[in-house]
């Protein structure tokens, strides 16, 4: 193989990897979780994306009263983070690994109630939205993570519209199958 193909193979290759395919022989990507909203099931919150949020692709969840409200975890998994920030950044804020590289972070919580190495069901109350740390109301800050990288969300099964304003309806630790035949 001449020298030119060699680069360009390896190129391609490079760029497949950062676009999470993977060639024969390689490790397969594991497939992201089937992330639920993290509120109590029937609980209908508006999904916040906007151009300019930190992280990109972060979604915050909005509703009248939700100060106090429980927050699930989006997915099972086991909490590597537990962090306080004051009033500044995230505030309290809560970080579950679900394996396969895929983490969520919930942020600006009002009370946080698991431990750092605390194994927790899709479904498992965590915390209580709020308003602490760097914000101008009460919301609670979701992120969807693989590698390290914001991805955009999905939850229940639907992506996330970004951006704009949506309204989603939980359905996490409902009982029995969360979706319909369509």
């Amino acid at each position: 193989m001449s020298r030119a193909r060699r680069l360009a193979v390896l190129a391609a290759t490079a760029v497949l990897s950062a676009m999470g395919v993977v060639l024969a022989g390689g490790t397969p990507a594991l497939a992201a979780p089937n992330f639920q909203v993290p509120f109590q099931c029937g609980v209908t919150v508006t999904a916040a994306t906007f151009s300019g949020h930190s992280p990109a692709n972060a979604v915050d969840f909005q509703r009248d009263g939700i100060t106090g409200m429980p927050v699930l975890a989006a997915a099972s998994g086991t909490v590597t983070r537990v962090e306080d920030l004051g009033s500044t950044s995230y505030g309290k804020w809560i970080e579950i690994d679900h394996g396969g590289g895929w983490r969520t972070r919930y942020a600006h919580l009002s009370a946080q109630q698991v431990s750092v190495g605390q194994s927790v069901g899709q479904g498992t109350q965590i915390g209580k939205a709020g308003a602490t740390g760097g914000v101008t109301g009460p919301h609670l800050h979701f992120e969807e993570n693989l590698n390290g990288v914001t991805q955009k969300a999905v939850l229940n099964g639907v992506a996330v519209p970004y951006y704009g304003h949506t309204f989603f309806t939980s359905k996490n630790n409902c009982g029995g199958n969360p979706y319909t035949p369509e």
